[in-house]
């Protein structure tokens, strides 16, 4: 039996206690609080089962940041190393190492001082988001939005 049939078993009883001067025969009230018991057991069971993958989750965001700050130190010590040895290669020329081939090629780049802003050497990107707090605001104290509702919903609490 599920949390939905032990409802539906409610609804039985409330109907033959209707139709029966309020009285309930044992055995469905037997029946009821057996089901009802299993219901809280499917519960509890289903918030155990919800907090475990919770804890997953919050597992796995540590292995995200244990792994990210691994790959960043890895960039950094190879841009060090880089740093170490240009400077060499600058010097002496293509360089034959093994199975490795080292030289310099040249590149360029822009740089740019913080507040760079002449529009005319600007992607200008227009970006809308709908704010959604001003909105809620807004139809509760009773001004139509349109495109907009409030939709009332009840969220599960599990502590």
């Amino acid at each position: 039996m599920n949390i939905y049939n032990t409802l539906e078993l409610e609804k039985q009883i409330e109907y033959i206690a209707e139709n029966n001067e309020g009285e309930i025969p044992d055995e469905m009230f037997k029946q009821l609080i057996e089901a009802q018991t299993k219901s809280i057991v499917q519960v509890e069971n289903l918030c155990q089962y919800i907090r475990h993958l919770e804890l997953g989750i919050d597992m796995c965001k540590a292995e995200e940041n244990r792994i990210n700050t691994i790959r960043k130190k890895a960039e950094n010590r190879i841009a060090s190393i880089k740093k170490y040895i240009t400077p060499y290669v600058q010097h002496e020329g293509k360089i034959e190492a093994g199975t490795f081939t080292l030289s310099i090629r040249k590149s360029k780049r822009v740089d740019l001082v913080d507040d760079f802003s002449d529009l005319d050497y600007c992607n200008v990107k227009e970006v809308v988001t709908p704010d959604k707090a001003a909105i809620k605001k807004a139809i509760e104290s009773g001004v139509d939005v349109p495109g907009a509702k409030i939709i009332e919903q009840d969220n599960l609490q599990i502590k």
